[in-house]
């Protein structure tokens, strides 16, 4: 009997040919898995910005900058000093495709993370919220095409995230996440990270990513100083 083969919970679209280096962006649409998604990224060693809202792992500095009306000029200097943080960092809001296109020329080796959700669920958890029906789903939809033919027409690295999947299979995810992303990292962060994926998780009250990575930096520091005392 031949046996039946499981799509991965992620799908390289366009390789990455510097792991451990470049500007990572987490696209997607409300609601729709990019909280998460961000979330394993700055678990896996990629600060995700300068002011991290640990309850959708959302950087207020890039919010800002997207919400500006000089965008575009304010833009090297957000990237310059996030780029301050490591070879590797990363940012990311739900609605950056409405304004990517204007600070897309400043972005240092731009990487493409995209977290695909059912539009259907994602749109349902907006309406819990008090969102009209229609109308938020025409915008989800919308954004969805958005990034679809934003990163179609750019040739950087891209990797697509399937929400559904990445909650039936964490450790997958992750794996894929991190060998994209970073190249070789152990298996014990692999673990760690996949364990903060939780289904409905009230960040950062059930899962804090920034939290959880500060104490993984804090037991590897002190690993290093017992290893040399």
């Amino acid at each position: 009997m031949k046996s039946k083969r499981i799509p991965s919970p992620c799908l390289v679209v366009r390789e990455n040919p510097h792991p451990g280096h470049g500007t990572v962006l987490v696209l997607g649409t409300p609601r729709g898995g990019t909280s998460v998604v961000a979330g394993i990224c700055h678990m896996l060693g990629v600060p995700m910005g300068l002011e991290i809202d640990r309850s959708n792992m959302e950087d207020l500095r890039f919010r800002a900058l997207l919400n500006s009306e000089h965008r575009a000029d304010l833009a090297p200097a957000y990237y310059q000093e996030l780029r301050q943080l490591g070879s590797i960092v990363g940012a990311k809001d739900p609605v950056a495709i409405d304004h990517l296109r204007a600070v897309y020329p400043a972005i240092p080796q731009p990487i493409w993370v995209v977290a695909s959700r059912d539009v259907y669920a994602s749109v349902q958890r907006e309406v819990v919220e008090g969102h009209e029906f229609s109308e938020i789903l025409r915008h989800t939809i919308r954004r969805k095409y958005d990034v679809l033919d934003f990163v179609l027409g750019v040739d950087e690295p891209l990797i697509v995230v399937t929400y559904e999947r990445l909650m039936h299979d964490p450790v997958g995810a992750v794996r894929s996440l991190a060998r994209f992303l970073i190249g070789d990292i152990s298996e014990r962060v692999v673990q760690q990270t996949a364990q903060l994926v939780r289904p409905h998780a009230d960040m950062p009250h059930d899962v804090d990513f920034v939290a959880a990575r500060e104490r993984y930096d804090e037991e590897q520091s002190l690993g290093s100083s017992s290893a040399v005392a």
